[in-house]
């Protein structure tokens, strides 16, 4: 059958063998798992072992999550230092501009006040 997208064969069924064989395979393992986690006394012990696993993990997990916080709040500190920084060059720069223009309105008042006495 020809669609927008090629022609599809719906008589082909290597996909849906694929998908038969995966299948089997992940129950196979799921299997395989349960039987170990749920054995008698080979299954505790394998328990026992997951749990200090576990235990291990977590705990590496949180020193690195430790680490992420303290590398954030840095990167913050950082980020705030540098805005505060852009903040008081604009307010000198502001400023700056502010005294030049005060200046210049000043001198502009004055050489038109001097026009007006000379005309009147």
């Amino acid at each position: 059958m020809k669609t927008k997208y090629g022609n599809v064969d719906f008589n082909d069924d290597s996909a849906h063998n694929d998908g038969l064989i995966t299948g089997l395979l992940l129950g196979a393992a799921i299997g395989a798992c349960a039987a170990i986690l749920f054995a008698p006394k080979s299954g505790k012990e394998f328990r026992e072992k997951i749990k200090d696993v576990a235990g291990q993990q977590s705990d590496k997990l949180s020193k690195q999550w430790e680490n992420v916080k303290s590398k954030a709040g840095d990167l913050a500190s950082n980020a705030k230092e540098s805005v505060e920084s852009i903040g008081s060059d604009a307010e000198s720069k502001f400023n700056e501009f502010a005294d030049t223009a005060e200046d210049e309105v000043k001198e502009g008042a004055e050489n038109a006040a001097d026009k007006f006495q000379r005309k009147y």
